[in-house]
């Protein structure tokens, strides 16, 4: 549940970024550098749920199994 969360968080900040670097909100450098940032940001953070979730899969299922 709280990745999913996550990514709706990330997602949601990704595409305020997009619309802030292309203009939507008006015209300006700061305004452009602080939307490509979020951009970035939220595209980051994505990928390290999505990254960090499959490492925990697999490090569980590396401790489950036994040794022979």
């Amino acid at each position: 549940m709280i990745r999913r969360l996550l990514i709706l968080g990330f997602g949601l900040v990704a595409i305020l970024g997009a619309l802030l670097a292309s203009g939507r909100f008006g015209e300006g450098g700061l305004q452009m550098a602080i939307g490509i940032t979020m951009l970035v940001a939220g595209a980051v953070g994505m990928l390290n749920v999505f990254f960090f979730t499959r490492l925990k899969k697999s490090l569980d299922a590396m401790t489950e199994k036994k040794p022979d």
